[in-house]
Parts: C-alpha cells; sequence; structure tokens
C-alpha cells in the first residue's frame, strides 16, 4: 500500500515547495454551518475587499524544516485540492501551488501527500491507515478521508480529538460550521471541513439553469426568486411542469426532447434531505446523538419530490447514475438541471449559452433558510493518534485552510462561473449564498457507520415509491439498533 514518493518541484521553487503526490493512477469520482439568513434582493454583499490579506489568529511558528505528510484519496479531484506539482497558469491550480509555498515557507515545513486508493478501492485504504496507526509508525501527520467511509474509522480511537487542540481555530470563516456543530460526539470532534477542502466546494448540490431557456421562455429572474425566498419545490414543480416538448416529434419521452428539469433519482435525490434542512438526530444531555426523525416532515419531503420526479409532465428523471443529463442543458434543451459544481465546471464550461447557478429549493416557504448538501466526494480533514508533533499538524491544516479560504475558493468559483464570481455581485452573491449554506450534519457524514439512514430518498425514487409511512416502519427499529452500536463504541473510547 505504500506509494509514497516525493516529487520535486522547479529549481526555482526547490527550497520551499510542495512535494507532489505519487501512487498509481487515480481513478475517476462517481457523479456521486449553520443554514444563513437570506441575502436581499436589494442588497448584494460584496466579497471583502481585502480578503487576500485578512488575517488568522496563528502566531509566528518555525517547525525547523519538518517534513508533514498528508493522506489524500487517490483521485483526480481529491489531490488537487492538496498539491499541484507546478505553475500551469490554470487559476485554481495556481492558486493551489502558491497556497502551499506559502504555507511552507511561513511555517517553516515541507508538505508532502501520500496518495491511497480512489473511491473504487477505498476500503483497502482505510485498513491500510487503521493498520499504520496501529502499528504507531507516524506515517502521516493529516488523513484528508473520503466522507463517506472515514467516519467509520473514528470508532475505533485511532484519530485525536481536534476540540481545544492548538492553533486550530474553529470559529474562522474557513471552517464550516454545521460540520464543527454536527460532528461533536460526546463533546469529541475528530474531523473538520471547510475551505481547506476543495471538494467542499466542487461536491456542493446546485441546479443549472440556462439563461437562454429561461428568457426565451419568459421566466421570471431565478436570483430574484431565491433571494425573494420562494425557491420551493412547489414552485419548481409549478415552473418546469408547463416546459416540456416532443422536438423530434416520435411521441417517445427521451433526452433528445425539451423539458423543464433533467434530474437523477439517486445522488441528485440525496441533496433534497439538505435543501429541506432534514434532521434525523437529537442529542443527549451529554451530547451524543440519538434517532429523532419528524416523520411528518419527511412524509411531506417524500410526496413533493415524488410529485416533482414522477408525476410532473416536464421532468425527466432517470434512475441510473451513468446518464449525462447536463448535455440537455448545453444543448438549449433543458431550462433546469439538478448537479454538483464540479459537473457544472466540467460539463458547461464550453456551453454557448450562458448559464447560472442555483441553490437546491426548499421544502416550502416557512423554511428559516436554503440548505446546501454536499456530495460525499468530499474530503474530512483529521489528525491520526500517532502523529509525530499533533502542534504541527493543527498549525498545517489552519494555515492551509485560512490560505484556501483566502484564495483558492474565489479563484473556484470564478472558474465555475466563468468569471462572473468577481464581476457579476448578482451571481457572486448566489454563490456566497449556495456555500454559506453548505449544511453538514452527523447522520449524513456518518451514514454508512450507522446503517444508511440518510438515504430515505436514493431508497424510494428509483423505485417510484412515495409511501414513506411504510419505509420508515420497516427501517426504523435496525437504524435505531445500529446508532447504538455506534455510539457504545465511541462511549468506549473513553
Amino acid at each position: 500500500m505504500r506509494k509514497h514518493v516525493s516529487i520535486l518541484l522547479s529549481a526555482l521553487l526547490l527550497a520551499g515547495s510542495l512535494h507532489s503526490c505519487a501512487g498509481s493512477e487515480p481513478d475517476p469520482i462517481t457523479p456521486a454551518s449553520d443554514p444563513v439568513p437570506q441575502i436581499a434582493s436589494e442588497t448584494v454583499p460584496e466579497t471583502e475587499p481585502d480578503r487576500a490579506h485578512t488575517p488568522d489568529s496563528l502566531p509566528a511558528l518555525d517547525f525547523g524544516g519538518a517534513t508533514t505528510v498528508i493522506h489524500a484519496r487517490g483521485d483526480n479531484e481529491s489531490l488537487s485540492e492538496i498539491y499541484s506539482e507546478e505553475l500551469n497558469g490554470e487559476a485554481v491550480n495556481d492558486a493551489i501551488f502558491e497556497r502551499n509555498v506559502s504555507v511552507e515557507e511561513r511555517l517553516n515545513v515541507s508538505l508532502q501527500c501520500f496518495a491511497g486508493d480512489g473511491w473504487e478501492n477505498y476500503d483497502n485504504t482505510v485498513s491500510a491507515i487503521r493498520a499504520s496507526i496501529q502499528s504507531a509508525d507516524g506515517s502521516y501527520d493529516i488523513v484528508a478521508g473520503w466522507s463517506s467511509r472515514i467516519p467509520a474509522l473514528s470508532l475505533e480511537g485511532v484519530f485525536l480529538d481536534l476540540n481545544g487542540m492548538n492553533y486550530l481555530d474553529p470559529g474562522q470563516n474557513w471552517w464550516n460550521a454545521s460540520a464543527i456543530r454536527e460532528l461533536q460526539v460526546g463533546n469529541r470532534l475528530y474531523f473538520v471541513t471547510g475551505d481547506i477542502a476543495k471538494t467542499m466546494l466542487s461536491s456542493m448540490c446546485v441546479y443549472v439553469f440556462n439563461q437562454k431557456v429561461a428568457e426565451d421562455n419568459h421566466v421570471e429572474n431565478l436570483y430574484e426568486v431565491v433571494t425573494e425566498h420562494r425557491w420551493t419545490l412547489d414552485y419548481v414543480y409549478a415552473l418546469t411542469s408547463q416546459l416540456y416538448r416532443d422536438l423530434n416529434g416520435n411521441g417517445e419521452k427521451n433526452l433528445t426532447d425539451f423539458w423543464g428539469l433533467v434530474t437523477s433519482c439517486i445522488n441528485d435525490a440525496d441533496a433534497y434531505m439538505q435543501g429541506s434542512l432534514v434532521s434525523m438526530m437529537t442529542r443527549d444531555e451529554e451530547g451524543w446523538p440519538v434517532l429523532s426523525v419528524n416523520e411528518e416532515q419527511l412524509a411531506d419531503l417524500v410526496s413533493k419530490v415524488y410529485r416533482l420526479d414522477w408525476e410532473n409532465p416536464g421532468c425527466y428523471a432517470i434512475t441510473d447514475a451513468e446518464t449525462n443529463v447536463r448535455d440537455t442543458i448545453a444543448q438549449d434543451k433543458a431550462l433546469l438541471a439538478s448537479t454538483r459544481l464540479a459537473m457544472v465546471v466540467g460539463s458547461l464550461g464550453d456551453m454557448e449559452s450562458d448559464y447560472g447557478v442555483l441553490p437546491y429549493p426548499m421544502l416550502n416557504e416557512a423554511q428559516e433558510s436554503y440548505g446546501t448538501r454536499v456530495q460525499d466526494a468530499l474530503s474530512l480533514w483529521c489528525i491520526p493518534i500517532d502523529a509525530k508533533d499533533p502542534d504541527l499538524s493543527a498549525a498545517v491544516m489552519e494555515a492551509l485552510a485560512a490560505q484556501s479560504w483566502r484564495t483558492v475558493t474565489p479563484a473556484y468559483f470564478d472558474i465555475a462561473l466563468k468569471s462572473r464570481y468577481s464581476r457579476d455581485p448578482e451571481t457572486s452573491a448566489m454563490m456566497d449564498l449556495i456555500k454559506d449554506s453548505v449544511y453538514i450534519n452527523f447522520e449524513s457524514l456518518y451514514n454508512r457507520a450507522i446503517g444508511q439512514p440518510w438515504f430515505v430518498l436514493r431508497n424510494l425514487m428509483p423505485q417510484k415509491d412515495k409511501n414513506f409511512a411504510s419505509y420508515w416502519a420497516s427501517n426504523k427499529k435496525l437504524l435505531a439498533k445500529n446508532l447504538d452500536k455506534a455510539i457504545k463504541k465511541l462511549k468506549d473510547l473513553d
């Protein structure tokens, strides 16, 4: 499993640059906070004018050139958030390269990256991480683990509690507030995430809309609909149900026709849970999660998503993870598509018509604010119990996160929005709203470790099933039992 090779950078930056990741050819990723007040339509906050120079709380530190090894998931999207081999003129790549050089020089450290397996074989990587830490060989100073698998490893006591760690400042803008709150278990915190993880940005679930199609069909300004708190599941249904056209006249509905909405019933369906601010847990007096589901709210959500997907003449819903619905948007044959921001960057960059990005719709207008799901390609950052110097690990994480917030996030949003983030106040405000609405909760990240309670819509929608009551009655006892087992393991770590 050890494919740990440092790749030196060019001689120009030899004295203080990030060494690149090594490992096998990366595998592709499968398309897999506190909620903030809404932005009033007449008020568009600007990105801080001096964001690039916003200070952090780190003191002057000198770690004497110590090597810091970051264990990463071995696929392109995950590796690229940690390292850049060289400057190449691409904005995000160069921002990450310069961030790493800056952190190395500031802390007097040498950053290295170890490439584990990609998503398809990540269970092997989990086993290797476990074996390494249990043997106390100190191979890794930081682990940037895959959010779908790494939380379960915390049940085995192999990661440090980050609460009160020197140099980590979880109240800063660059750490996601909902993750800090929701990942506290029994007053312990094993994972953090935020701007340090470009995968938090690229994995944000969004709606994308074709602005030419909107204009041609006299659709009102959708940004205003969002800021006026009208962007709900019922609104999307009413809008899209009017927009189907059989373009080739063959009487068969498929992706060659014109649609109001194209969507997936698997990965994309998960995001309606966060979009509706669903919570399936409360906390006991000691801070431990307890299964507690608002069954009325979830039944309403299942009913509305079913109506949107399967009772909507203007919606084309797919039941697999392979069909690319985004091409329909690029070809001006759909108004809306559900997707991840990474797919916007990858699929719509050469699109001739202009496009915009919106949050997932709310359950109803009574909902306090929007919620954004981060698909489980996200990386969670943690420190192994055998790390050589936990203070060094914490300082590096804080410095990387702060510099990512200053430079990497604005660069990535500019790429995603064809440079409109820096010059279009309305568009940049919408992207800030989406990012600030990221909703990370315990049950979605520990999902696989506790019996997958979060996959309500993923399990029901592909089956064209809207009977939530029956589904929940047959699953809730087992889910509660699995949760109790996981919490017992965490308590036993004392």
